[in-house]
């Protein structure tokens, strides 16, 4: 998952050996879906930012949501969670071995970015471990997946997409639990998403700030109203996207569902950044005032999550 104010001009870089292929995917999104719910389909599934309009992308990077119109590791794990759910149909050892196909597919289709690859990795490390008979999941899947990136390509460390990446997953898997028993008290639908958007702004802000000295204030809430309609939209969306290769008509009509969260997603981006205050411009910062930023937070991390294990005790 990565989530902050990026700039929408920035490129991932990847491999871009299946671009034809996408151009002709993104072609299929515009014939079944209108202008630009269209264009912001294309961007959460494959990527492709070109056709959104410019005045749209500046209210993303407003609300601290290009992050999901940037192809991102959740992307491919929402993908990867869809397949493996057919395991009635196809039998559990059958459907993870389809999953681990549709996730280098996918990662191949999409560029091959620095996100893509750390999600990638990471589903690959638990799914093969599934298909031996071992389950595993946690944070330290995470970090032996970082440092195979790294041992293979050092210079990721200061990539800006990696360390979103790499944080941004940090505080879904290990902060956001706890921040949800903090939130205990709250509905657990709204508690989860709100735990998960916060425990990602936290760890990734320093780097949004840091580079882009820019901080947005409406991007929780934001976040918070519309990341629960993503898996929706995705797993309907590429639906529509294959049934639309074949039949234009019938793309329509699966594309209904996600043509309305895609409305919903663009009235609640619209609102949202036309807040006065959603985001405002910040001077020049240091590592140093970073630094101590997550040695404030690691330590308030670790006392709730001390709290947490009393609690359960």
């Amino acid at each position: 998952m990565q989530i902050g104010g990026i700039d929408p001009t920035y490129k991932e870089e990847g491999i871009q050996l299946f671009e034809p292929l996408r151009t002709s995917l993104s072609e299929t999104i515009d014939n079944i879906l209108p202008y630009p719910q269209s264009a912001l389909l294309s961007g959460i599934i494959l990527g492709n930012q070109s056709s959104l309009p410019f005045y749209f992308r500046k209210q993303l990077q407003t609300t601290s949501t290009i992050h999901i119109v940037v192809v991102s590791g959740q992307n491919l794990t929402i993908l990867a969670g869809f397949v493996m759910s057919l395991v009635s149909i196809f039998g559990r050892r059958k459907t993870i071995i389809l999953t681990l196909f549709v996730i280098v597919i996918y990662s191949l289709i999409t560029g091959f970015g620095v996100p893509v690859v750390r999600a990638a990795i990471m589903a690959g490390l638990v799914y093969t471990g599934k298909l031996m008979g071992k389950e595993g999941t946690g944070w330290w899947i995470l970090f032996v997946t970082g440092g195979l990136m790294l041992l293979y390509q050092p210079n990721w460390l200061l990539n800006i997409s990696f360390q979103l990446s790499f944080l941004a997953t940090f505080g879904v898997i290990v902060v956001a639990p706890i921040f949800s028993n903090i939130l205990r008290k709250i509905p657990k639908l709204i508690r989860e998403d709100f735990a998960v958007t916060l425990s990602a702004q936290l760890m990734v802000l320093p780097i949004i700030a840091y580079n882009f000295n820019q901080i947005s204030l409406a991007g929780l809430i934001a976040n918070s109203l519309v990341l629960w309609s993503i898996p929706i939209v995705m797993i309907s969306g590429f639906l529509a996207m294959i049934v639309g290769i074949f039949n234009n008509f019938l793309g329509e009509i699966v594309g209904l569902v996600s043509g309305i969260l895609l409305t919903y997603f663009i009235y609640i981006v619209q609102f949202f950044s036309k807040i006065p205050g959603a985001s405002f411009v910040i001077g020049q910062t240091n590592v140093v005032m970073w630094t101590g930023y997550y040695l404030i937070l690691a330590v308030i991390i670790f006392r709730f999550s001390r709290r947490k294990s009393a609690n359960m005790v």
